[in-house]
């Protein structure tokens, strides 16, 4: 037979942890190891353990792992060469706010319309072709070719 008891037990408040959340130690940890290329779990799981004095154990690896996934799937990290590679910060483009357009009063613009000025015309500079010396030698055989045709049409 089991006792009942007429007062109702109270659940203990959970102790808030001493660290902030992983995401955001994650977060300082690649600001401040500061890789171009981004950093290794294994930078990021060091500067943890030694920043926010927690133990090195595996819930500690597993906590890590977990965080860094749910990351990347919120677009807070990215992976810079695959899974299994170095961890990068995504950045954030800045939210443009749009403002409400005001319309502006249109003031009649009175403007002096200027007549253009007449260029001066430049000469035209008209350019000879120059062939080379072997056209020139094609070109006076060619000749020679059909002056000797024709004086032998005209002896025939």
């Amino acid at each position: 037979m089991a006792k009942t008891s007429s007062t109702p037990r109270t659940k203990k408040a959970a102790n808030p942890p001493a660290h902030p959340k992983y995401e955001d130690m994650i977060r300082d940890a690649i600001v401040a190891l500061k890789d171009r290329k981004g950093s290794s779990r294994q930078a990021i799981k060091k500067y943890i353990i030694s920043s926010y004095k927690l133990p090195d154990n595996t819930i500690t690896n597993n906590r890590l792992r977990i965080a860094i996934n749910k990351g990347v799937e919120k677009g807070l990290f990215a992976f810079y060469n695959g899974p299994s590679g170095t961890i990068k910060l995504v950045k954030k483009e800045p939210v443009k706010k749009e403002k409400k357009e005001v319309e502006k009063k249109e003031k009649p613009k009175t403007t002096v319309k200027k007549e253009p000025k007449p260029k001066a015309e430049k000469p035209l500079i008209v350019e000879t072709q120059k062939s080379g010396p072997q056209e020139n030698r094609q070109e006076s055989n060619d000749k020679e070719n059909e002056e000797t045709h024709n004086q032998n049409d005209q002896t025939s």
